[in-house]
């Protein structure tokens, strides 16, 4: 297994919160579930030039796309195989996506798309350049400079986003849509629409996205696990909205998850066993 993360240089740090590169073994397991995000995710598969992902009753249902491929800020988990013996990818962070991808973040909400979509025959040529780059580091220099040079905006959120998505950071279980649009200094409907456009979520939808995501990160490692404390210290109003969020935002209740978690926060092993 060789596993390598590069984080990218200022300014776009701000946007991007890191490269990987990826060489795999084979899994005990055919697919995993993916959880919920609140962030876009930039895939490529250096083996082949297709991607696949899978919906539906029990994940059956298959989609494929070309080689290189975009996971938009998603509220639904969907799944992919386990065994990918040979990818990279490039992770933005909670809005980041907006300086490089022209159309607004709400049309890719809970989508899979090619970066021929919107690049054309240009995505397959970078696609062709990352696969013969001799080492990972060169991949990275690659794939940055190339959205780099094709970004349509100015390297920048809208004010009141970025604010917006600074008070949310620090306490998502306890932060509010009301009082942080007057703290942004514009009215509660304009950051809706402002951030609904940018970020590709409501700001409601994606508190509470970011609320399971950081206590899934919290409890990913932890060998024992007292369910009424996570109630509690992540503020759901009790175990059945507690419940509700998990199964929505994993797709298997708290028990099967902690029964089947896998290495990799965010990951969950599909099995046969796991309601």
């Amino acid at each position: 297994m060789r596993y390598k993360i590069h984080k990218p240089p200022p300014p776009l740090d701000r946007f991007i919160d890191n490269l990987w590169y990826w060489e795999g073994d084979t899994a005990p397991h055919a697919k995993d579930i993916i959880v919920a995000s609140p962030t876009v995710g930039l895939l490529i598969n250096l083996q082949h030039d297709a991607l696949s992902s899978f919906s539906g009753e029990g994940y059956g249902v298959r989609h494929r796309i070309r080689g290189i491929g975009f996971s938009g800020s998603s509220s639904e988990t969907f799944a992919i195989y386990a065994t990918q013996p040979h990818m990279m990818g490039m992770q933005f962070k909670p809005g980041g996506a907006w300086p490089f991808l022209k159309p607004a973040g709400g049309e890719f909400h809970n989508r899979h798309f090619a970066l021929e979509d919107l690049w054309g025959a240009d995505a397959e040529r970078l696609h062709q350049r990352l696969v013969q780059a001799q080492t990972p580091e060169d991949k990275f220099d690659i794939l940055l400079s190339a959205f780099v040079a094709r970004a349509p905006r100015d390297l920048e959120l809208h004010p009141a986003v970025a604010t917006a998505l600074a008070c949310f950071h620090r306490a998502p279980h306890r932060a509010g849509v009301a009082a942080t649009a007057r703290h942004a200094d514009v009215s509660q409907k304009k950051l809706i629409r402002l951030f609904s456009e940018q970020v590709g979520l409501t700001p409601k939808l994606y508190l509470r996205i970011a609320r399971f995501r950081r206590m899934m990160e919290d409890l990913h490692l932890r060998p024992a696990i007292d369910w009424g404390d996570v109630v509690e210290q992540n503020g759901f109003y009790d175990q059945s909205h507690f419940i509700r969020d998990f199964r929505a935002f994993a797709g298997v209740s708290p028990t099967a998850w902690l029964k089947h978690r896998g290495p990799f926060h965010g990951h969950i092993p599909l099995v046969d066993d796991a309601p």
